[in-house]
């Protein structure tokens, strides 16, 4: 495909652009929240076979992804950047391989306009420094993509058959390992494998075989890993909301979260199927792998196998963004008159898509979010507390308080409450006749009326007196000290 000199240069500036904003939410070394704290006590206190078995905390994630974790723990120690370099590497890589996928499928305005997305993206930058498995889902689908992409292109330019055997040989072993570091990695390689026996229909044999091979790799995992899994009682009923849901839903869904686009879901969605059928007509085999993509990723969701929800579909967006961006190449192809027309409009669409991106990414530049940020509560727990003293952690708050606090430290283990007041007041008089009690709260949301701090906060007022607080602004985290008499 060809382009103007000054295009590579704008993508690779797009490229080195993204990596900065990844490297600075990086840098900005937040703690480790609910999530990614439960994931890390796992990685840090388990073995390697232990982590081949059932998780604590409800936990799961792909064998490959932590076995890396633990591969990271191990060399570099187990704090936060430690754990997040795999991620990191994960969102910059992934950067390099979307350009490189794009520049394959989509023509120069909608090249730089999907790299663009891409690099700006809130959610994929934020997900680039988390201890969780989803920039590795982002890295494989992208991957996979392109290396089918660029297969195809090298048996159409009649490459030499060296170089067409090491191709083969690069992209089979990638199909066949991309399930055990990234569970939706399956829906790519369903998506690849089904075009490919599509494309070759006269002589399938060779693509039977390879799927043959996908599917003993596939057996083994689900004997292993997701069979487990997919059995985890709590992991289906926290998601089951997310299975069967109506497929526009589905789709609408897609753009605040996890696309981090705010706009009206409903021209955004037009916009992707324009983009959609323009890519289609112009790189049928490219565009009708990555609908399929949506297909068995959708579909799994209605089998109840995978829910279509925020983070678990985080690797969908490359593939919206390419679609989104598909119709600004639509609008300049369209001969307008006056000729300038065509441009401005597929500028405006470009400008319309990237608003969001680019001024959230801005404000997370400039500001960096903490929204669980409890390391200074604990340093300051680590400070002020005082042989004898009663420490009481809110049950949310315990994975990151366990990952963060001194070894030594004694504390009582709040319980789980969810909408029952009067089992947390009742677990809380258990707490009288302690002149020093420190009351640690993290990861505290509203659950319809019922606010397990607030109602914590006030009947404490009312048993004993407030004499410290430590409230880190901008987060969920509350420290208080008590004289319960």
């Amino acid at each position: 495909m060809k382009t103007s000199r000054l295009v590579p240069l704008a993508a690779w500036g797009l490229v080195a652009l993204g990596i900065a904003l990844r490297l600075r939410q990086y840098l900005a070394n937040r703690s480790l929240w609910l999530d990614e704290a439960m994931l890390a006590l796992n990685i840090i206190h388990k073995d390697v076979w232990g982590l081949l078995g059932k998780l604590d905390y409800e936990q799961g994630a792909p064998l490959g992804f932590l076995l890396l974790e633990k591969l990271a723990a191990t060399l570099l120690g187990d704090g936060e950047r430690a754990l997040r370099l795999l991620p990191l590497l994960a969102g910059c890589a992934s950067l390099i391989f979307f350009y490189l996928l794009t520049r394959q499928i989509l023509r120069s305005p909608s090249l730089l306009t999907a790299l663009a997305l891409f690099a700006l993206s809130p959610t994929l930058v934020y997900y680039s420094s988390e201890v969780k498995q989803y920039a590795l889902d982002v890295f494989f689908a992208v991957l996979l993509l392109y290396l089918f992409t660029r297969h195809s292109s090298l048996a159409t330019r009649n490459s030499s058959l060296i170089t067409h055997h090491f191709s083969l040989i690069i992209h089979h072993s990638a199909f066949l390992l991309a399930p055990w570091f990234s569970h939706p990695a399956i829906f790519v390689l369903a998506a690849i494998g089904l075009t490919l026996l599509v494309q070759n229909r006269r002589n399938p044999i060779p693509t039977l075989a390879m799927g043959a091979g996908w599917l003993v790799s596939f057996g083994a995992l689900y004997l292993v890993s997701l069979r487990g899994l997919s059995e985890n009682e709590f992991l289906r009923g926290y998601w089951q909301e997310y299975f069967r849901v109506n497929p526009l839903d589905m789709l609408l869904g897609l753009f605040a979260n996890p696309g981090g686009l705010m706009a009206y879901a409903p021209a955004l969605l037009a916009v992707m199927l324009a983009g959609a059928g323009m890519l289609l007509a112009r790189q049928r085999k490219a565009a009708g792998s990555v609908l399929l993509v949506f297909l068995f990723a959708g579909a799994a969701s209605w089998m109840q196998f995978y829910p279509f929800a925020g983070r678990m579909i985080l690797f969908l967006i490359p593939l919206v963004y390419i679609f989104l961006a598909a119709a600004v190449d639509l609008l300049w192809s369209i001969p307008l008159r006056p000729r300038i027309l065509s441009p401005l409009l597929a500028l405006s669409l470009a400008g319309f898509l990237l608003y969001t991106p680019l001024i959230a990414s801005a404000e997370r530049f400039a500001s960096p979010k903490y929204p669980e940020h409890i390391r200074p509560a604990i340093a300051y727990l680590n400070a002020n507390h005082k042989p004898g003293d009663l420490i009481y952690v809110y049950y949310w708050a315990l994975p990151a308080f366990r990952y963060y606090a001194r070894p030594d430290m004694e504390y009582v283990a709040g319980g789980l409450h969810t909408d029952d007041p009067r089992a947390l007041l009742s677990e809380l008089d258990r707490l009288r006749g302690q002149r020093r009690v420190w009351v640690l709260f993290s990861h505290v949301y509203e659950r319809g009326e019922f606010n397990e701090r607030d109602w914590a906060l006030a009947y404490l007022s009312q048993i004993g007196e407030r004499k410290r607080q430590f409230i880190e602004p901008g987060t969920s985290v509350y420290l208080y000290l008590y004289d319960l008499k």
